[in-house]
């Protein structure tokens, strides 16, 4: 029989999910303190502060959790999935520890690239650009999958310049090969490599 729940379990912290409802099992993690790394509210910007440094996390299954983060909506989870999977990916020597995950990474990147709200969107493209510089061309045989999403955020005003900035990363990252993927999905796009 389950035991029922009590009036003060609505004042404990540890039952409390203190930021309202997570759209993905990050919430849950970070409200059990299963992620190394928590807010700091600034005056001006907010930034993350790492229990350890991040160079001596494990990234398996860190970073696929930020990834699956990225559809979060919530403050402060939408913030902390998105400024940790970048600064995982930008750390020295990245590339080793995201290339083995990189298939587990794939699927939660393309439904944040496909999420009707254009700040989870924002962030998904931010996390590719970061992904395609810490991996360069081993994200090329994924391209196929990421690029969908694209040409509907293309046509947008408010979001060409950043969908331009990703296409441009990941061609540069890519070279030749992600051009001609790039191409395929969006024939108005024009190389940045001449």
């Amino acid at each position: 029989m389950a035991r029922s729940t009590r009036p003060s379990d609505r004042l404990n912290p540890k039952t409390v999910n203190q930021f309202g409802k997570s759209h993905s099992q990050f919430g849950h993690l970070y409200n059990t303190g299963s992620i190394p790394c928590k807010l700091s509210h600034g005056s001006v910007n907010h930034r993350l502060v790492w229990n350890e440094p991040p160079e001596h996390l494990s990234y398996d299954p860190l970073l696929v959790h930020f990834a699956e983060g990225l559809i979060e909506k919530q403050h402060p989870y939408n913030f902390i999935t998105r400024e940790a999977f970048v600064e995982l990916c930008e750390l020295p020597g990245s590339g080793d520890k995201v290339l083995p995950l990189l298939t587990r990474l794939i699927p939660p990147l393309k439904q944040a690239l496909m999420s009707q709200d254009k700040e989870v969107v924002k962030g998904g493209f931010k996390a590719t650009q970061a992904l395609s510089n810490s991996i360069k061309s081993h994200l090329n045989p994924h391209l196929k999958l990421l690029l969908s999403p694209f040409s509907k955020w293309m046509n947008n005003a408010a979001m060409k310049d950043t969908v331009l900035a990703t296409l441009h990363i990941l061609e540069e990252n890519g070279h030749k090969e992600a051009y001609q993927q790039i191409k395929k999905k969006i024939p108005t796009y024009s190389s940045i490599c001449g």
